[in-house]
């Protein structure tokens, strides 16, 4: 196992720099609010009945963390599509929210066109590319990004620019009503803790060496959930799984009994912005996981405003992760079999 604390070691592990992104995290989330709430954007006047998001990967975490931040606050339902076709119902009262951070991504390009076809409304989250062109060519409500700030170049390490970018779009063109001090404050609060979580992350990463990491949340951690186990799988380069409460109190506390001495190692998304039902819940899980003979980690974030949550809970699993993957001796940044199966997949779309 690798030394973190050999730089040396880490510098040739990860010659992209993705610990670099990793800390800039934070000057990402900043630059994107403050670059969207500057732009000149039209409000939708007429009525949105469904917003639609369309994303692959880490594209779709942006909307992963609204759902979860604001999903119990909106007047429409939210769907999100990792795929190449729009659902039927798309039409002139839906809006189509299209993200991907390359500009290229083939299954979001589709979708652009049925958006399109469909007569839907639609905005645009990207850094470039041909995503970028449909926007322009078509007049479409677009944040383009640069990205200096992820000098990995790794879309996933640049969640500060789609996350926080793709919240402030919606805000800008009128979709969601969030004040602007609501997020510049979270993210001042939130660069006072930054060296207390990469410190906590540095500490933490070791119980999860050669587990498996189940990961619990509920209510607006939910969308954080998903990306810690996609964090743990792409960074790390291990298996991991997430389960959300209260559902998981209504199945998976009896898949614990088999197989015997699993090597599991459950971390559990907690704060004191759940209610109460859900705090009750997150307390007899833990118990209940314990009795089965498996240990369970806590991170509890310090519960100044949802926001605050999912800021601290984004962090730390950014490091966290990295600090794993690291561990293992593994180039944090790169994603070999992912590419080479986009590889296989490219063959034979030629034959």
């Amino acid at each position: 196992m690798l030394n973190i604390n050999d730089t040396e070691a880490i510098r040739k592990l990860d010659p992209q720099d993705t610990l670099g992104s990793t800390e800039q995290l934070i000057k990402q989330c900043k630059a994107a609010w403050e670059e969207v709430n500057a732009l000149d954007l039209p409000k939708f006047e007429e009525e949105i009945n469904n917003v639609v998001f369309c994303g692959m990967g880490a594209s779709i975490y942006g909307a992963l963390v609204l759902k979860a931040l604001l999903g119990p606050e909106l007047s429409f339902p939210i769907e999100l599509v990792s795929d190449y076709l729009l659902p039927n119902y798309v039409g002139k009262n839906t809006l189509v929210v299209l993200t991907s951070y390359s500009g290229t991504t083939e299954e979001v390009l589709s979708c652009a066109e049925d958006a399109l076809a469909k007569n839907a409304k639609i905005v645009v989250l990207t850094k470039g590319s041909k995503l970028a062109e449909f926007a322009k060519d078509h007049n479409i409500p677009a944040y383009i990004f640069d990205g200096k700030l992820n000098p990995a170049g790794v879309p996933r390490l640049g969640n500060g620019y789609t996350i926080l970018g793709l919240i402030g779009l919606l805000n800008k063109v009128g979709v969601i009503a969030i004040e602007e001090h609501e997020i510049t404050n979270a993210i001042i609060r939130f660069e006072d803790k930054l060296a207390d979580i990469k410190a906590q992350a540095q500490k933490d990463f070791t119980i999860f060496e050669n587990k498996i990491p189940i990961i619990f949340a509920g209510e607006h951690l939910a969308g954080n959930a998903q990306i810690l186990r996609n964090q743990f799988n792409e960074t790390s380069k291990a298996f991991s799984s997430f389960f959300l409460i209260p559902d998981l109190n209504h199945h998976l506390m009896e898949g614990l009994q088999f197989p015997k001495d699993a090597p599991l190692h459950f971390i559990i998304l907690n704060s004191p912005n759940y209610s109460p039902k859900i705090k009750q819940r997150v307390a007899l899980t833990a118990d209940v996981v314990r009795q089965n003979g498996y240990p369970v980690h806590e991170f509890v974030t310090s519960g100044q405003t949802v926001y605050d949550d999912f800021l601290e809970v984004m962090q730390y699993g950014s490091f966290l992760t990295l600090y794993l993957g690291l561990a293992y001796e593994q180039n944090p940044a790169v994603n070999p079999w992912v590419d080479w199966f986009k590889e296989q997949l490219a063959t034979k779309k030629e034959k």
